[in-house]
């Protein structure tokens, strides 16, 4: 299975769980295609609307481009959204976090397996 295609299936599996828990929710077309695509997902309520970046990794570190992040960032702002990225490492389930917890590496940012567990949140506590 391609990245590309692992990327789409994590993006469905939490469209779903938006879904299941009572939020509108959509896919951005061209998530992951174009460059220009501002978020993966977009997801409302009556008590919070999200833009959504999310992210995969296999190893214990995943890392993001600084101007993907900085456009994200304001594209939600524009649309009154409030971005957070959720990165899923195998087996550890999804955990969300807002961009200003990613790490600088100078080059780019990043999450690693410790700091999303140390500083993210599931979903029951940022959504419910």
């Amino acid at each position: 299975m391609s990245n590309k295609s692992k990327g789409s299936n994590a993006e469905r599996e939490l469209l779903k769980i938006f879904m299941e828990n009572g939020f509108r929710a959509a896919r951005v077309a061209g998530s992951g295609v174009a460059d220009d695509s501002p978020c993966d997902l977009i997801a409302g309520r009556r008590t919070g609307k999200y833009a959504i970046e999310c992210k995969t990794c296999k190893s214990n570190k995943r890392y993001i481009d600084k101007k993907q992040i900085e456009e994200f960032i304001v594209f939600s702002e524009i649309f009154g959204l409030v971005p957070l990225i959720a990165v899923r490492f195998n087996r550890q389930g999804w955990l969300f976090l807002n961009p200003g917890e990613l790490e600088n590496t100078g080059r780019c940012l990043a999450v690693s397996l410790e700091r999303a567990l140390e500083k993210g949140k599931r979903f029951g506590q940022v959504f419910c």
